[in-house]
């Protein structure tokens, strides 16, 4: 474990981060193989399907990882506090009500399949696809709760490293499930559902396990509570802003996904393929939000509030550094980045877009960092509500601009250019939410 209230805010934050970083990446080759691998055995009608289904499956990595931002807040201020037993009554709390939550939404996902992509306007083409993955997308949210919990007892501990093993070991097994049940099994877009499902729930038993037998192991005088009401109040507070935030973001990729679901298939999939690159991009980003969370939260508990401010700058950088070097690669090879989901001579129409998409993105992460690192701070202080209050704003004006921009210049780019007017408004708000809580909660006693 890592006592993040002590050594240098930056050693400290980087060698925290890197662990989560590597553990993102990994996380995020589920849905990326699962396209890639698609795209290239069954074309674009497979990657559109994919692609057709992502906002759904968006919506519950938004509730598994909102939710366990709430739970390894308050798991962070019970270490850092030193409350064995209070700790003890958390962690069983959590994954108690997580796994709950996985359930429902394991079996909603499942019954509303085809419904949902009713609303989200899949044409003929790509309709069985995208619900026979979505149904099967679905089973695996238990898995993918309990995953997420037991990281974020990880997190709030302060240990980033434990959950990364496992994750690297699933992702290996997703890629050569993926390659399997859509190659020589020709399960096409059912088979990288069934892959991504059975190595979720590798991660999860795994993790599960692990953290289950390190927090069995702190020493207490008396028998912690296996489930406490107060404290799922406690994470709740901070949990349902956070769901709340990342289901913004979701709801986001839901409302345009029937926007992109109007274009040809091949729109479909240039804009799916560009996304998931994206989407890994901007959570690897996301990263340093939720390691300053973790940060901030120890360190508010120790009552150390000078060290938060140090934290952020530093988070800050870090972030900046990684947004520069992810700008570059997306600007220099994004046609060899598209062509890794499609056979790039075939299908010409699918590399244009995502190639467009990458390029005319990128250069707002400079700006996103920003926003994430305040997201992260305002989180650790147990100020989800007003970070959730900055994102229902921000995606409010993307979403009105990418409907206003694709009339105005009668072209999908307008879902691109969308995103400078949503991020300036963001960044606008965070600035602005920084200067209060450094006026207040951070001012030095």
């Amino acid at each position: 474990m890592q006592d993040l209230t002590e050594g240098r805010p930056l050693k400290v934050l980087w060698a925290f981060s890197t662990p989560l970083l590597l553990s993102t990446a990994f996380q995020q080759l589920y849905n990326i193989a699962d396209s890639v691998i698609v795209g290239r055995f069954t074309g674009s009608v497979g990657l559109a399907a994919i692609g057709a289904a992502y906002p759904i499956t968006l919506f519950f990595i938004a509730c598994a990882t909102g939710a366990s931002m709430g739970c390894s807040v308050i798991i962070g201020q019970i270490y850092g506090a030193k409350d064995w037993k209070k700790l003890k009554s958390a962690a069983s709390t959590a994954l108690i009500s997580m796994t709950a939550l996985g359930v429902l939404l394991a079996v909603l996902g499942v019954c509303l399949a085809g419904p949902l992509m009713t609303l989200l306007n899949a044409n003929d083409t790509i309709f069985a696809d995208a619900k026979s993955y979505l149904s099967i997308y679905s089973i695996g949210v238990l898995f993918m709760m309990a995953y997420n919990t037991a990281s974020s007892i990880f997190t709030g501990m302060g240990d980033s490293k434990r959950p990364l093993y496992f994750l690297l070991f699933s992702s290996v097994l997703n890629v050569v499930l993926d390659i399997i049940a859509v190659g020589p099994l020709g399960m096409g877009v059912a088979g990288a559902a069934w892959a991504t499902t059975v190595s979720q729930a590798v991660a999860a038993v795994l993790s599960t396990t692990l953290a289950l037998r390190r927090v069995g192991k702190l020493e207490t005088t008396e028998k912690a509570p296996l489930f406490d009401g107060d404290l799922l109040k406690q994470m709740c507070r901070l949990a349902l802003p956070s769901i709340f935030q990342q289901g913004c973001v979701a709801l986001t990729h839901t409302i345009l996904q029937s926007l992109v679901n109007t274009f040809d298939v091949a729109v479909i999939a240039g804009y799916e393929a560009a996304s998931k690159l994206h989407n890994f991009a901007y959570m690897s980003f996301n990263t340093m939000g939720t390691a300053l969370s973790s940060f901030t939260a120890q360190c508010w508990g120790a009552g150390k509030r000078k060290r938060i401010k140090e934290g952020f700058w530093v988070s800050t950088g870090i972030c900046f550094a990684l947004t520069l070097v992810v700008i570059a690669v997306f600007q220099i090879f994004p046609k060899a980045l598209i062509g890794l989901f499609v056979d790039a001579d075939a299908e010409a129409q699918v590399i244009e877009v995502g190639v467009n998409y990458l390029r005319i993105i990128s250069p707002v992460y400079t700006v996103i960092c920003f926003i994430i690192t305040t997201g992260g701070l305002l989180r650790g202080l147990g100020k989800s509500m007003t970070f959730f209050v900055e994102t229902v704003a921000e995606f409010t004006v993307r979403v009105v601009m990418c409907f206003v921009l694709t009339s105005v210049l009668a072209s999908y780019t307008g879902l691109m250019w969308a995103w400078y007017f949503g991020s300036s408004v963001g960044f606008i708000l965070c600035v602005l939410l920084y200067i209060r809580q450094k006026n207040t909660l951070l001012r030095e006693e």
